[in-house]
C-alpha cells in the first residue's frame, strides 16, 4: 500500500478545515463575492484581458447566501475601472434581508502599441526613428491607440508630445499631400459640367482640407478642397 506524502495530506486537511469553517460560519465568504464580480466582468470582456477584484473590507459581515450570488454593473463600463454590484437574490426569502455589495474591479488589456521614441513637435513628418512599439494597458487609453507604425509614418502631430507618449488617432494630423508651389489640377464642377485647368498651390494641405490655388493661365486665385495629391476641386 502506497503512503500518501505528508504535504498532500496536510493540504487536504487544511482545505477540509477551511470548508468546514465556512460551512459553520453565518457570514458570507468575501472570496465568493469577489469571484462573482470577476466572473461577471469576464463575461462582458474579451478572453485575453486580465480581471482583478479589489479586496473587501475585512470588517464586512453579511449573512451567508444559500443561493448563487447575483452580479451586475450599474452602467456600461468599457474602461479599466468597473464597479460591480454583487447581491444575494435569496436573502429576502431566507429571512436575512436583501444585501448588495459594490466591488471595484480592475480590467487590464495589455497590447503592443506605437509610442514616440523621442520628443516630437507639429509640422514635421514622423519617421521610423521617431517611433517604437511598447506594451501598454490599452483599457486606460481613453483616446485610442495604434498598433502598426505604418499607420503613423509620414504624418505629423497636432501638438507637441514627449518621449514615450502613446500615439492615438486624434493627435495625428492628416498627411500633407500637396505642398506650397506644387502644380495641381484644378477641377471646376457645376452639375454635369467639368472644367480642368492647371494651378499652383499657395500652401501645404492634406486630403479634405481647403487650399488656395492660383490659376496658371489667368493668375486668378481660387479656393478648393483637396481630393488627392494632384487634384483640387472648386465648386461653382
Amino acid at each position: 500500500m502506497t503512503r500518501m506524502p505528508c504535504w498532500i495530506a496536510c493540504l487536504a486537511a487544511l482545505q477540509l478545515a477551511a470548508g468546514t469553517a465556512y460551512a459553520a460560519s453565518p457570514w458570507e465568504d468575501p472570496s465568493r463575492i469577489r469571484s462573482a464580480a470577476v466572473d461577471w466582468v469576464r463575461s462582458q470582456t474579451p478572453d485575453h484581458v486580465t480581471v482583478r477584484a479589489s479586496a473587501l473590507d475585512s470588517r464586512l459581515r453579511l449573512s451567508r447566501c444559500e443561493q448563487p450570488l447575483s452580479a451586475a454593473s450599474n452602467h456600461s463600463s468599457t474602461g479599466s475601472a468597473w464597479n460591480i454590484a454583487v447581491s444575494c437574490p435569496a436573502a429576502r426569502q431566507s429571512g436575512h434581508g436583501l444585501w448588495t455589495v459594490h466591488v471595484p474591479v480592475q480590467v487590464s488589456d495589455v497590447r503592443t502599441v506605437v509610442v514616440l521614441s523621442r520628443a516630437a513637435s507639429p509640422g514635421r513628418p514622423l519617421t521610423a526613428e521617431d517611433l517604437e512599439l511598447q506594451q501598454r494597458d490599452v483599457s486606460s487609453l481613453a483616446y485610442g491607440y495604434l498598433e502598426r507604425t505604418e499607420l503613423v509614418l509620414g504624418r505629423s502631430l497636432r501638438r507637441p508630445l514627449l518621449m514615450g507618449s502613446t500615439l492615438s488617432p486624434d493627435v495625428l494630423a492628416e498627411a500633407t499631400v500637396i505642398r506650397r508651389g506644387n502644380v495641381v489640377t484644378v477641377l471646376s464642377q457645376s452639375g454635369s459640367l467639368q472644367v480642368r485647368s492647371q494651378g499652383k498651390a499657395l500652401s501645404d494641405a492634406s486630403t479634405g482640407e481647403t487650399v488656395s490655388v492660383q490659376n496658371l493661365s489667368s493668375s486668378r486665385v481660387v479656393q478648393g478642397v483637396v481630393r488627392d495629391a494632384g487634384t483640387v476641386e472648386v465648386l461653382l
